[in-house]
């Protein structure tokens, strides 16, 4: 069907569709045995679901990514780091999956093996001319990303529909790279990786989008954050280092800037005092949460996430497309634009759960009125609390009932 197509764009696309079809086909299987071993995430008074729903579909995430790239019969060293650390990921993830959540101390001394290991097969940042700073760099830049990919898996459809984008926009870069080249480039098995990727997500948002049949897991979002992290270390993106350490953190800026936001919010209203708080804290104020505090249902947050990714995304695309600095300055401002409308969105909802819940809960009983002659009026006093509407009510719970874990 792909024969007229040079090898490259002819293996991503197979590889995607390969994934897409072992994802969509064997989840159904998935959900069956993660049910029959129960492993689910349960009803809870604060959740909306009516049932208990299978949790760990990332291993069949994971397996229909790997299947998908190793048919191709195309190895290199830094293609067998990223394989052996997204095996190990997926590993530790779905034993937090399995026992309803571990040490955060083993999914860190993890994300620091994995680290070692990639260096080994030469996928490490080059910021710095010494190799040990390059070395914690890459670490430090693997635990942020999974932290935060990590973070943002709290709604149906919004981890895997992100790891969608995220794939997409370096898979652009990938058929950039080749098609400027005319042939095979050292960014090829880049974009096939972010094949595999695309299709093994997309098989499992048939069943991941709201209302969600299974649940990713630890085991997915810890494999999606290492893989796509991973994935930022090995791009070529330009030969300014400013440049290639921008590119990368606009193409992943949602996941990264929320995780950022919450951070920051949290330590400065004291919800969090300590490095082991800030770590272990959970709780429904992230991005997507904000946004149905706001007026927006499940859907409507997660699918206006996903245009946020796209925007940011192809600012980091266009980034690396131009070479000239008006064109990298315009690229910038474009990503820096989105960025302020979702500060001031995250700000405003912030502000407004803030006041809902000192007028629900917070506030002083009015003080008793001297019976008056005539007939009480049947108006509400001035100083009651003002009384929410349905549509608040049924974000709020919807927003409380999402399920976050916690940092790496």
């Amino acid at each position: 069907m792909f024969e007229h197509l040079h090898y490259w764009p002819r293996t991503w696309i197979q590889v995607a569709c390969t994934a897409f079809a072992i994802s969509a086909i064997a989840m159904p299987v998935a959900i069956f045995l993660l049910r029959r071993f129960g492993i689910v995430d349960a009803v809870e008074p604060n959740k909306i679901h009516k049932k208990a729903i299978a949790r760990g579909g990332g291993v069949v995430i994971f397996m229909a990514f790997a299947i998908a790239v190793l048919m191709p019969d195309y190895r290199s060293h830094p293609f067998n780091g990223v394989i052996i650390g997204a095996f190990l990921c997926t590993l530790v993830g779905f034993v937090d999956d399995v026992r309803g959540g571990i040490p955060a101390i083993w999914k860190l001394g993890t994300l620091a093996i994995v680290t070692v290991i990639l260096s080994y097969y030469g996928v490490m940042l080059s910021l710095f001319p010494w190799p040990t700073a390059n070395l914690l760099v890459t670490m430090l830049w693997l635990v942020g990303v999974t932290s935060a990919f990590n973070g943002i898996d709290n709604m149906d459809g919004l981890g895997s529909g992100l790891a969608v984008v995220i794939a997409s926009m370096f898979l652009v870069i990938a058929g950039q790279a080749y098609l400027a080249a005319g042939t095979e480039t050292s960014l090829s098995w880049f974009g096939m990786l972010a094949a595999g990727l695309i299709g093994a997500n997309l098989g499992f948002l048939i069943y991941n989008f709201h209302p969600a049949r299974v649940f990713m897991g630890d085991s997915g979002s810890f494999f999606l954050g290492f893989t796509l992290a991973a994935l930022g270390v090995m791009g070529e993106w330009s030969t300014t280092r400013l440049i290639s350490a921008v590119i990368p953190i606009l193409i992943l800026g949602v996941p990264l800037f929320d995780f950022a936001y919450i951070i920051i919010a949290r330590i400065r209203r004291g919800k969090t005092r300590t490095l082991r708080e800030v770590i272990e804290h959970c709780a429904p104020d992230h991005l997507s949460h904000r946004l149905t505090w706001i007026g927006f249902t499940q859907r409507q947050a997660v699918l206006f996430i996903y245009v946020i990714a796209i925007a940011m995304g192809l600012s980091g695309v266009l980034l690396r497309s131009t070479y000239s600095t008006a064109d990298s300055a315009l690229a910038l401002v474009q990503g820096l634009s989105v960025l302020t409308i979702v500060i001031v969105l995250m700000a405003k909802a912030g502000r407004m759960h803030a006041r809902y819940e000192r007028e629900d809960t917070h506030l002083p009983a009015p003080a008793p009125e001297k019976p008056a002659p005539e007939a009480p009026s049947l108006e509400t006093p001035p100083s009651a609390p003002r009384k929410r509407g349905p549509a608040y009510a049924d974000n709020l719970q919807d927003a409380q009932s999402t399920k976050e874990h916690p940092a790496v």
